[in-house]
């Protein structure tokens, strides 16, 4: 047998057997994983609607084309009817905002009269340190509540000051933040008065 017959052999089983591991690794860990993801979510809306229960939109749902043509350029994951006593109060919105390192995740609550309920960091990689502290500086995300009902992006520029160091990252949760008032004020006010 050739030695370049036998180089390719051993680097060929060698891959083969890595692929197998690697298969069976993420065979045994995505559940756990898509758990801990459904968990965060699940968390993020508890904490954007305190006390509501929450059903997602499908796909098929008229909403849901509507939100992701109102939250350009920012992208629209996805849209959760909040519910407290059997009466919907709201809405919960998660979107992919573009922040310094990436897409941020975001949960924003909305109640039914356009209002900023909470705003909820689901994920980012943004400079440990510095961008994180759109996260960590809680006075930054508490901004978001002191806007008025059907706030628009005027709005929010004006009163969501930016985290000086961290311009970027902030400007990608005002975006995100923004993108919410545009989904309520041109999708969602309208369902407005059946949501009561």
């Amino acid at each position: 047998m050739p030695k370049s017959f036998r180089l390719v052999l051993s680097v060929l089983v060698t891959c083969v057997i890595a692929a197998t591991g690697l298969a069976l690794t993420y065979g045994a860990t995505a559940p756990r994983i898509e758990e801990q993801k459904r968990l965060a979510e699940q968390r993020s809306l508890e904490a954007v609607m305190p006390g509501a229960t929450f059903e997602t939109a499908g796909e098929a749902d008229p909403l849901v084309a509507a939100a992701e043509t109102a939250a350009a350029p920012v992208d629209f994951v996805a849209l959760y009817r909040a519910f407290s006593d059997g009466q919907q109060v709201g809405w919960a919105l998660r979107l992919a905002s573009r922040g310094y390192a990436g897409p941020m995740q975001l949960v924003i609550g909305l109640d039914t009269s356009g209002s900023v309920t909470g705003v909820s960091i689901l994920s980012m990689n943004e400079t440990p340190g510095l961008g994180t502290k759109v996260k960590s500086e809680a006075w930054f995300i508490e901004q978001a509540g002191e806007l008025q009902p059907g706030f628009t992006d005027a709005d929010v520029r004006g009163t969501m000051d930016a985290i000086s160091g961290a311009t970027r990252s902030s400007n990608g949760v005002r975006n995100g933040v923004a993108a919410a008032g545009r989904i309520y004020l041109e999708v969602l006010a309208g369902e407005e008065g059946e949501a009561r």
